[in-house]
């Protein structure tokens, strides 16, 4: 395995030393063909851990028009045999054991945890906004989940908004730190955000990194019961380890 193959296998993983962090940042920035490939092989795990999900038809159109499938293929057979090829072939079997249901909760965490997307502050490219707010956004956007901590911390402080500590413990469960990400978001539930219908998601996968199965089962099972978020998911990943 080539370097560049370790450290996209471990940014899919969700393993990356700081160090390497960096250099995966420097070569997405100066490397188009790694980008390709780091991007191709993240959308196969997601067409495969989200087979039910509502993006998987837009993933496996990405899949199919890189792969350039023949029309004399059937197309759901042809790709599903193809994401599973590549990720064998680039993996090993091992990386599909942390997506069965003997997975451990921390396997299971890298496998469902994505960081929620930005709906709070859109960012506009090439824009010069400096403001505090841009700027922790901005900071979450890229990846810099300590300036972005720190960000969040601040504007909260002055301005209680509640989403600053949903995006807060967001960041702080990207970098492992569920222990710290757990009481923002049982105080983001106390709000009446209009995020707040999905943080049972996010404190159920803080509870599965602690290996807290009890909290972590509670909690999916609220977010099955609410039915407006990650449903499906919850559904399978409460089967999981059960």
């Amino acid at each position: 395995m080539t370097k560049q193959e370790d450290l996209i296998e471990k940014y899919i993983l969700n393993k990356l030393s700081s160090e390497e962090a960096l250099m995966v940042e420097e070569l997405l920035k100066n490397d188009a063909k790694f980008k390709k490939e780091l991007n191709y092989h993240s959308n196969l795990k997601k067409a495969i851990i989200k087979e039910d999900d509502d993006t998987f038809r837009s993933l496996i159109s990405e899949i199919e028009s890189q792969a350039k499938i023949k029309n004399s293929v059937p197309r759901r057979s042809y790709v599903m045999w193809l994401a599973a090829a590549s990720i064998v072939l680039l993996f090993g079997l091992s990386y599909f054991f942390t997506l069965d249901k003997k997975a451990s909760t921390d396997e299971l965490f890298v496998s469902y945890f994505e960081p929620y997307r930005n709906v709070v502050q859109p960012l506009e490219r090439g824009s010069d906004q400096q403001d505090e707010k841009s700027l922790a956004f901005m900071a979450y956007e890229k990846g810099d989940y300590d300036q972005a901590i720190s960000l969040f911390s601040n504007l909260y402080s002055t301005t209680k908004e509640p989403y600053y500590l949903f995006y807060k413990a967001n960041a702080l469960l990207k970098q492992e730190k569920a222990n710290e990400a757990i009481p923002l978001l049982l105080q983001h539930l106390k709000t009446n955000d209009t995020l707040s219908e999905k943080t049972n998601w996010y404190l159920a996968l803080a509870y599965l990194k602690l290996n807290d199965k009890k909290n972590a089962r509670i909690t999916l099972e609220k977010v099955i019961a609410d039915g407006k978020y990650k449903t499906t998911e919850a559904e399978k990943l409460i089967k999981a380890f059960k």
